[in-house]
């Protein structure tokens, strides 16, 4: 999978990151510019969630990108087990203590399914938009998204 983002700056919440971060080369001394995958709907609706205190939930996405030294079986078999996996995000700062490095998907605890994912790199949160890496088509967290681009979330 492919994993567009936009950087989510707990003080400015919804700050677009920099080219040159977006790139993997660092914090750029330039100004902010919107990266290439930037999906301002993700964004709001994340911000709605955030906004009206929605309970959100975080889940690891199982993955070799995600877990490169773990056996495709096992993640198969955890992934089995997502319900049990659920990390609950009650506000903004929350998403810090998620484990560095590893995406995961964003939905609001009622919600079954999501397109939006998240994750942390060096302390800073990361709001995300997922794409299959053969077709580019958007993925959700139950499966490929509509034809309709129109998300169930």
């Amino acid at each position: 999978m492919e994993i567009p983002s936009t950087r989510f700056d707990l003080t400015d919440p919804f700050a677009q990151a920099t080219a040159d971060e977006a790139s993997g080369n660092g914090p750029a001394a330039t100004a902010s510019q919107p990266l290439a995958h930037y999906n301002p709907e993700v964004e709001q609706r994340v911000q709605q969630w955030l906004g009206n205190g929605q309970l959100l939930i975080w889940i690891p996405i199982l993955s070799q990108e995600n877990f490169p030294g773990v056996p495709p079986q096992i993640l198969k078999f955890a992934d089995q087990h997502q319900e049990a996996m659920r990390w609950p995000i009650h506000r903004p700062e929350d998403l810090l203590a998620l484990p560095d490095g590893i995406t995961g998907w964003l939905l609001p605890a009622d919600a079954e399914d999501t397109d939006v994912a998240c994750g942390v790199w060096n302390g800073e949160v990361y709001i995300l938009g997922v794409q299959d890496k053969r077709t580019g088509r958007p993925q959700m967290l139950l499966g490929e998204r509509a034809d309709d681009g129109q998300s169930a979330v």
